[in-house]
């Protein structure tokens, strides 16, 4: 009797870590639509900071076994900044006559880059092909991407404790990014990020983030960074959160 319930725990064992490896992918449909959220604070010490609420609707286009297509667009930004001394709020929900000076200021700078059309090529491992804007605003690009919050997945499947780096350079800024696999539950996968950041802008960061093993979607994350930029220290948290609509 001993042998066969040492068999049996040996079979269960051996089933447990059979399914706690994982393929990660982006696994899309055409026609699917998803809603991108991104909370951020920022903080420059004596020099001010800044809290900035932004979404953003993207639609799967076109999918064929070489890539993905993606349609993207801002949909609203909320913002309060303080620089100098000086308060500045930004709601887009809101119409001009609710708005103050600072506020149509804002204006200005935010209705422009919520008019353009975000056009995605990826592969199934998010590994990012192509950007067009259209029409195209600089800086734009380094924004969505970053609200867009991709991972490149390894080719091979992954367990816990299976890690791996990405390296990714835009606009002269270098950033290398670690994931490491914490949990594997319940059809998500947990990973531990850490990472760094050379050249125009220096920095570290942390944070979490969970996928949905069966999509390869990352449904949240949140990252910790500390960053040096033209002389500034500059602190922050961003929380990102993905949901099909």
């Amino acid at each position: 009797m001993k042998k066969v319930l040492i068999a049996l725990l040996v079979i269960t064992t051996l089933s447990a870590t059979a399914q706690e490896s994982v393929l990660l992918r982006l696994n899309y449909t055409k026609g699917d639509s998803f809603l991108v959220t991104t909370e951020s604070n920022q903080s420059m010490g004596n020099q001010g900071g800044m809290n900035m609420k932004m979404t953003m609707g993207m639609i799967v286009t076109d999918v064929s076994e070489e890539n993905i297509k993606t349609e993207s667009q801002i949909t609203a930004v909320v913002m309060d900044m303080m620089q100098g001394g000086m308060t500045m709020s930004y709601d887009s929900n809101k119409n001009d006559e609710e708005l103050d000076q600072m506020g149509q200021m804002l204006k200005s700078q935010f209705e422009p880059m919520m008019k353009v059309i975000i056009y995605n090529t990826l592969d199934s491992q998010g590994n990012v092909i192509d950007t067009k804007l259209d029409p195209a605003i600089p800086g734009m690009e380094q924004m969505t991407n970053r609200a867009m919050n991709t991972i490149n997945y390894p080719k091979e499947k992954v367990s816990v404790g299976s890690s791996w780096i990405s390296e990714n350079e835009i606009q002269g800024m270098k950033m290398t990014m670690n994931y490491t696999v914490s949990s594997i539950a319940d059809g998500l996968v947990t990973l531990d990020i850490s990472g760094d950041t050379s050249g125009a802008v220096t920095g570290k960061m942390k944070g979490k983030t969970t996928i949905d093993s069966s999509t390869g979607i990352s449904n949240s994350s949140e990252i910790e960074m500390t960053i040096t930029t033209q002389g500034m220290n500059v602190s922050g948290k961003t929380k990102t959160t993905i949901s099909k609509i």
